[in-house]
């Protein structure tokens, strides 16, 4: 087998690349013939764009033995006479028309931009068959590609007969070389090739030697461009530049979809291989809430299974949604109940943002009161990106329910670790404060956000300004906050008010709240949603 990386040395610093391609590929394959054909248009140029190529000319031939060395001298002039060369790539039809033309060696040619999307890939017919004996211009035959891991089967293409018995083919191998045209092998090991039920016997061997022809043709086509000249090789260069440019852009694309969708997973209780090997730990700066459906029992009763769960997830949905846009987390779904938090375990370390604990207690605040406000338009029909049918309307104007949910808030220590089996774990927080946090849920009212005292008095004293850098950018871009924009910051209350469209007082007092064993003599209810009044002046202003 011959040497890739002694080829790869010598290849930079000597002449006469595509000669040495050709020896090179010949020992590699151990084929009868090989041949390069140069993609070009009737000026007969090198180096033209392959956008511009209309033909396949035979530019050099290496061979075995004596037929071989006269194929190598006199080749080219010999298929020339025989109508081998060149290969038209188009043809004109009846009306005028440009059309493609049959053929293995011009399919290679025309399919030149795969290569910068996937690649050097070969093309290979393992067995010629009866295409010798045959009376046609052209046969049918079925192809393998290879592209540097695997084999597939292309569709059914046709081959000239011409050159099949002009070289008494057995078999054929062909390779697009970028930037010049292509490599032809007439005839490679026919022991490579052998099969056994459709698969190659010695595969290993074959991919082998396949992978060194792809890096053998990928450094001469580089070498062989070092022989373009002045415009030619502006050229040459400008187009790859472009390509190399197009694709930055796509990986670039690509990168913000994937951090985007990375985040989003984030958002919806999706952990890395750290987080779920990570030891519990005790976390003092989380904020934990729930958010219930009000009455679910009787409600599961007025629908159908498939009625229910499709209400059911665009409410789980909607929830999930905005954990991702305040940069919460939906830690589970419990039925028809969600468990939120925000805790340091779980920041996008990235990002390199030191969240304070008042900041996660604002941020969880709004992630509830978008939700819920979200949740109401749902219901009434108003939706139009999560139902744009108003299905979920006319199935509660039919049974004549109400669609409503409650929800608790609580912050403080807790412990955050992986929880479950050996197959199935969840990275979760557990502890009294997270207790508490779904008893106030339970001991809420509809669409409200149940919250203890402690929390009640950071909230009268807590401000939004540019240092909460992901609630600021949000609710800057309110119309009615925008006009106080210049300020350094908004009372949290004031800025909820302006963001949510409330009037009046936003909290009110709950007194001798218990549920099991938890009990409150004094709590308080963050209103969410808007008075029914207040959202048709809302409308009558919009419209």
């Amino acid at each position: 087998m011959p040497d890739i990386d002694k080829f790869e040395r010598i290849i930079f610093r000597k002449k006469n690349t595509l000669d040495r391609l050709l020896s090179f590929s010949l020992k590699l394959l151990e084929a009868r013939h090989v041949g390069l054909l140069q993609g070009t248009d009737k000026t007969y140029m090198q180096f033209l764009p392959p956008g511009n190529w209309d033909r396949g000319v035979m530019h050099k031939f290496d061979g075995k033995g004596f037929y071989g060395l006269l194929l190598k001298y006199f080749g080219t002039l010999v298929v020339r006479i025989k109508g081998l060369s060149p290969v038209r790539l188009y043809k004109s039809n009846q009306f005028g028309e440009k059309e493609e033309t049959d053929g293995i060696i011009s399919y290679v040619l025309k399919k030149h931009a795969e290569f910068y999307e996937k690649g050097v890939k070969i093309l290979i017919i393992d067995n010629l068959g009866d295409v010798h004996d045959g009376d046609t211009n052209y046969s049918d035959i079925s192809i393998l590609s290879y592209n540097g891991e695997e084999f597939k089967s292309l569709p059914t293409l046709k081959i000239n007969n011409a050159i099949v018995k002009y070289f008494k083919a057995k078999n054929f191998v062909s390779a697009y070389i970028p930037d010049f045209g292509a490599i032809v092998f007439n005839t490679i090991d026919e022991e490579l090739l052998l099969k056994n039920k459709d698969i190659f016997i010695h595969e290993a061997l074959l991919k082998r030697r396949l992978n060194m022809l792809i890096s053998a043709i990928e450094m001469a086509s580089l070498a062989n461009i070092g022989f373009a000249r002045g415009r030619q090789a502006a050229h040459i260069i400008w187009r790859k530049e472009k390509n190399l440019r197009k694709t930055a852009l796509q990986l670039k694309q690509k990168e913000i979809e994937l951090n985007a969708q990375k985040e989003y997973l984030r958002a919806v209780g999706a952990v890395n291989e750290q987080q779920l090997n990570m030891e519990a730990v005790n976390v003092t700066n989380g904020v934990y809430a729930f958010m219930d459906m009000v009455g679910s029992a009787t409600i599961r009763k007025n629908f159908s299974p498939r009625d229910y769960f499709y209400i059911l997830n665009l409410c789980h949905q909607i929830a999930a949604n905005n954990a991702y846009k305040y940069s919460c987390r939906v830690d589970n779904f419990m039925g028809d109940a969600v468990f939120f938090e925000t805790a340091s375990p779980f920041d996008d370390k990235s990002r390199q943002q030191n969240i304070t604990k008042d900041e996660r207690l604002l941020l969880m605040i709004f992630v509830l009161a978008s939700t819920f406000n979200e949740l109401n338009q749902l219901k009434k029909g108003l939706h139009e990106k999560m139902d744009k049918s108003k299905r979920v309307q006319k199935l509660i104007s039919e049974t004549r329910t109400d669609l409503a949910y409650r929800a608790g808030l609580e912050m403080g220590p807790a412990m955050i670790g992986p929880l479950g089996s050996n197959k199935r774990r969840v990275v979760t927080a557990i502890g009294k404060t997270v207790n508490n946090a779904s008893r106030l849920e339970s001991t809420g009212s509809k669409y409200g956000i149940h919250i203890s005292k402690n929390i009640f008095q950071r909230l009268e004293n807590a401000y939004i300004t540019s240092d909460n850098q992901i609630l600021w950018k949000i609710i800057s871009q309110n119309s009615m906050i925008k006009k106080n924009k210049a300020r350094k910051g908004f009372k949290f209350l004031d800025a909820y008010k302006i963001f949510f469209g409330l009037e009046n007082k936003v909290i009110s007092e709950i007194k001798n709240v218990s549920y099991k064993e938890y009990t409150e003599d004094i709590s308080y209810l963050i209103k969410c949603i808007p008075d029914e009044q207040k959202i048709a002046r809302l409308r009558v202003c919009s419209g």
